[in-house]
């Protein structure tokens, strides 16, 4: 069977591109959807994604999770329709999926053909390009053809049909276009059928309008059923996790143009009733996951693939959801049989469309008078989630581990109030813990931590206690067994009390109690009814004998909302855990306790401050997240909280830890996490509450990296080619130095400059007519409006690579160019050119990209190394104050400063370890302008003028802060030979060869450790460290 031609690529329109980048959202999800299929296939069941996705990658387990239910969801549908007893037995069934991309649903129901009933056509509807190519894939494809019955191409397509058979048929057609829609559907015969529409994550993208008007026009079919799976917004469009995902689409640019019109469930149920639907159910897919989803199956995914991303799949499925709609009344749709109880997440439906199960929210009457003030701390040494934090006593705080942006932490950081006198105090870089994460850390008395088990992976538990003490850790006796997620908490008399946690797949039904005399002590439960073992609980201890335990996730996967009072009993060998039923179990407001993964400290006088953590029910809304539990009044009130953010955003709260630092102060330390297939969002900090006050109350942290202050590892300092530095050594200091200038007048004196290795600004270099012509308004002239640019729209003063906190805006550059040079725009725009041909795989060249301009800029002739060697030359342009996060470049280049005044700031390669660079990354977490003097580190800097020329050798961290509008040139150069990095480097930043391969080794070499003993293991990876340090020496 011959495929269809080919078309020739040409020239594209504005609505072409649109629609490109949402046939581009297809190449993505099928890719995740062919990583669910490779990983939980089983043997007999045929992979079909495998001839649409060539190249396959494994997803992380939580898309993969997330994926396996939506395919999950839509499948549950789809099987209820075609298992449906039609009203008459003749009465055709036609599955037509919507914006179908290159999923098989088709072919997977085919090769089934089990438990349906009667004649079935599927039909796959996309734009015609992406059909084009489906239909190709399809013809090259002899085990697809193979399912179909009088298979045929129609090239060119007829009726808007490009392909058909008995079984099938693949349609071309703008799902805009309703008229069309309508002559294809009558061209086939098939409007009196019985039919079943399916969109998964295809409408979304359409304008709100053309998606009611569909709606609306198959709701006029007589015998019709519409489902979708799409996204939500449960909680509005302020929640971090849906702010992180329309910034995502928005950025593609894919926008969910519905969604703001449409946001919860309610709002969704309605859009279809109010178009002629007579029945209409939704879930979001936590209901799905909780009620639907077999414990079979779930045990066979834990057994594929461990997994504890549990906050971040519960936000995932608390933004989605699955929608049945039918013409007429229908009792008993998929999403509402007889008997159907749903036992999580929330529900809606048409008729009487009452939340079956009612969100997690309190009443007016339930509200604590008074809220708090939460003020925000910023620190890119908090982009941790899933650590651990204790006050350790005199109003500072210890925060150890958790999981970062790469991988998962092993030091300690002390957090104190700079006003505190004993400032000098610190955690020792001695020995300690390791790195780990879900592990807890709980103050045994005033200057005495425990840190107990914790994980590295979800299947390596981890079983040794720590104990901070002066400054040091110790290690004291261990656990029966190691465990994570695990509820820990003070009781008094210097002894701690651990409940819960797990063990690979195994929930822990264990309660221990610790003392430095005596070690762990199994506690023994006396109860008429036990709380059910769980993981992820709130576990806090009062100052009235007696404690509480609530929340957290059973063995089936449940959301408790449970709470139990606690009382221990000691006998002369033995401790007994007398638990008893609480009565807040019978209270309306109960269901805001249903939480895992919370956080609680006790405030005092019988309260319990709960934070955070997720819902089994529906999303815990913003002005929910915070409660309280008075245990002597038997009350669960939510308490109303004012955060402080420059950019108005709220804290993530998962993954985070609770201090009460002194008497008044509560203090939310890190936490955050991973927002699906998204992209992270972290608080990258902590937030302080304070009781509302007529004055403002700031707290002024300092955080401190374990071994700071009390230890300072005295370092051999060396310079860059030291041995041939034909520059001064600098005296030591971290104050910053001059960067040097020098009269260029011939290429030796350049090259005596690349020699010596370090910056230096260049004079009496000609970089042609650029310096006096290139202002706003010729610029304008020479390029117009109708060029577009992609600019960096920055949200502070600040850009941070690490923390994102900037978008890519595309914007016609004379519109760019007025902003940038506005001096009331208040605006921070960048622009760092792409190459105008193909940004993805090549680099920017001023002359090829901006060849209306490029006469005006030319290499000096002293410079003739660069020109012989060049990679690429970027423009750039940025409106004032727009600061460059701190980075360094792998190649060297030189910086041709053409208008305004611009500070730079320049480190030695030999500071990069302290100047807060992730490993493998090539981007700092600090901002050098602000930071203030770094010790250890010899830095240079100057105000570049216009027409000065800057030598940046290669590997020297730089930052860059413009005065006032500046334009520039970079042009980088290859100074080496041999060795850069393999494969394509657009921005000439990727790490050299030897490095990426070296990081690879490292990993290698730390597997051969594993299995013995930590003494023995950190002992002889230290050795090694040193070793290779001296091999850098020599």
């Amino acid at each position: 069977m011959e495929p269809p031609t080919k078309k020739k690529d040409g020239p594209k329109s504005e609505k072409e591109k649109r629609d490109g980048a949402i046939m581009g959202t297809n190449n993505s999800s099928i890719v995740s959807k062919r990583s669910v299929e490779r990983l939980y296939s089983k043997p007999d069941e045929h992979q079909f994604l495998r001839y649409f996705v060539k190249k396959p990658q494994r997803r992380s387990p939580l898309i993969n999770r997330g994926y396996w239910l939506r395919m999950r969801a839509v499948e549950y549908v789809v099987h209820s329709f075609l298992s449906e007893e039609p009203f008459d037995r003749r009465t055709k069934k036609v599955v037509i999926n919507l914006g179908c991309g290159y999923d098989p649903l088709p072919f997977q129901c085919i090769s089934e053909a089990k438990n349906v009933c009667g004649d079935i056509l599927y039909i796959d509807i996309d734009y015609p390009d992406l059909i084009g190519k489906k239909v190709q894939t399809l013809c090259e494809t002899p085990q697809l053809v193979a399912l179909l019955t009088e298979p045929k191409v129609h090239d060119p397509p007829v009726n808007h049909v490009h392909y058909s058979s008995s079984e099938y048929l693949a349609i071309g057609c703008d799902l805009r276009d309703l008229k069309t829609l309508q002559a294809i559907f009558d061209g086939q015969g098939i409007t009196k059928s019985a039919l079943f529409f399916t969109a998964e994550v295809s409408l979304a993208y359409m304008d709100r309008e053309s998606v009611d008007a569909l709606v609306a026009w198959i709701a006029t079919l007589p015998d019709a059923r519409f489902s979708i799976l799409e996204q939500f917004l449960p909680s509005g469009d302020t929640h971090p996790f849906a702010r992180t995902m329309q910034r995502h689409f928005n950025s593609l640019p894919t926008p969910l143009k519905s969604i703001l019109s449409y946001p919860t469930l309610a709002n969704q149920v309605a859009r279809y009733s109010d178009r002629g639907w007579g029945s209409v159910d939704a879930v979001d897919l936590l209901a799905f996951w909780s009620s639907m989803v077999t414990e079979e199956e779930r045990k066979y995914l834990e057994s594929i693939e461990l997994f504890d991303e549990w906050e971040e799949f519960f936000l995932f499925c608390q933004h989605y959801f699955i929608l049945y709609a039918w013409t007429g009344e229908n009792p008993y749709g998929p999403l509402r049989k007889e008997g159907m109880r749903w036992i999580g997440g929330e529900y809606c439906y048409f008729p009487d469309h009452r939340p079956q199960y009612m969100r997690s929210q309190s009443s007016e009457e339930s509200r604590v008078e008074e809220g708090l003030d939460a003020e925000y701390t910023g620190s890119p040494l908090l982009k941790r989630w899933f650590g651990a934090a204790a006050e350790w006593g005199g109003g500072k705080l210890v925060y150890h581990g958790g999981l970062g942006t790469k991988t998962r932490m092993g030091s300690s950081l002390l957090i104190a109030e700079e006003h505190e006198k004993n400032h000098k105090c610190s955690i020792s870089a001695s020995p300690g813990p390791g790195a780990r994460m879900c592990h807890t850390l709980t103050q045994v008395s005033p200057g005495k931590l425990l840190l107990v088990g914790g994980r590295t992976s979800p299947g390596q538990s981890l079983s040794d206690v720590w104990l901070l003490e002066a400054g040091s850790w110790k290690k004291v006796q261990s656990l029966p067994s190691g465990r994570f997620r695990h509820s820990a908490t003070a009781i008094g008399n210097g002894k701690v009390l651990i409940c819960g946690g797990k063990r690979d797949n195994e929930i822990i039904d264990e309660w221990l109690i610790w003392s430095e005399c005596d070690g762990w002590k199994r506690a023994k439960v006396e109860a008429d009814r036990k709380p059910s073992p769980r993981f992820g609980a709130v576990l806090c201890w009062t100052d009235k004998s007696y404690g509480i335990l609530s929340g957290g996730m059973d063995s089936k996967g449940q959301v408790l909302g449970d709470m139990w009072r606690l009382e221990i009993t000691k006998g002369s060998d033995t401790y007994t855990l007398v638990v008893s039923w609480s009565f807040v179990n019978l209270l309306s407001t109960r269901s805001l306790l249903r939480r895992f993964g919370a956080r609680a400290v006790y405030l005092g006088a019988g309260r319990v401050l709960v934070i955070g953590g997720v819902s089994g029910g529906a999303l815990i809304k913003s002005e929910d997240e915070m409660v309280e539990i008075h245990c002597e009044k038997v009350t669960v009130r939510a308490i109303d909280v004012e955060y402080t953010h420059e950019d108005g955003r709220l804290p993530l709260l998962i993954g985070h830890d609770v201090v009460l630092a002194g008497k008044d102060k509560v203090c939310v330390i890190g936490g955050g996490g991973v927002c699906f297939s998204f992209g992270g969002c972290f608080n990258e900090g902590m937030w302080t509450l304070h009781a509302f006050k007529d004055g403002e109350v700031e707290s002024d942290w300092k955080i401190l990296e374990e071994g700071e202050l009390l230890e300072k590892k005295k370092r051999r300092q060396t310079f860059p080619f030291e041995e041939r530095s034909v520059i001064t050594p600098r005296p030591k200091t971290s104050q910053a130095m001059d960067i040097k200038r020098m009269k260029v007048k011939t290429a030796e004196d350049f090259e005596r400059i690349r020699e010596a290795g370090e910056p230096v600004i260049m004079e009496g270099l000609n970089i042609g007519e650029c310096v006096k012509n290139w202002c706003p308004a010729y610029l304008k002239e020479k390029l117009g409006n109708e060029r577009e640019v992609i600019v960096h729209s920055a949200q502070s003063q600040f850009m941070s690579f690490q923390s994102k906190n900037f978008s890519y805006k595309t914007m016609p550059f004379e519109e760019f160019i007025d902003i940038a040079f506005d001096p009331n725009a208040h605006k921070y725009l960048y622009l760092r050119s792409l190459s105008a041909t193909n940004p993805t795989s090549e680099p920017a060249n001023i002359s090829k990209d901006f060849p209306e301009i490029a006469a005006d800029f030319s290499i000096p002739s002293e410079l003739g190394f660069v020109k012989a060697n060049e990679h690429s030359s970027p423009f750039r342009i940025s409106s004032k104050e727009v600061g460059m996060w701190l980075h360094f470049d792998v190649m060297a280049n030189v910086l041709c400063h053409i208008r305004g005044t611009k500070r730079f700031r320049v480190y030695p390669p030999t500071d990069v370890t302290r100047l807060s660079f992730p490993p493998g990354a090539s981007s700092s977490t600090i901002n050098p302008f602000t930071e203030g003097d770094i010790d250890d580190t010899y830095p240079q800097e100057a105000v570049l003028q216009p027409g000065d020329v800057l030598y940046l050798p290669e590997l020297w961290p730089h930052a860059a802060l413009p005065l006032e509008p500046c334009i520039a040139i970079n042009v980088f150069f290859r100074g080496l030979k041999s060795g850069y990095g393999i494969g394509k480097d657009v921005y000439g930043n990727r790490d050299l060869a030897a490095y990426e391969k070296g990081r690879g080794l490292v990993g290698r070499i730390a597997r051969e450790f594993e299995g013995l003993p930590e003494t023995a293991r950190r002992f002889y990876m230290e050795r090694l460290v040193e070793e290779l340090a001296d091999v850098a020496r020599d």
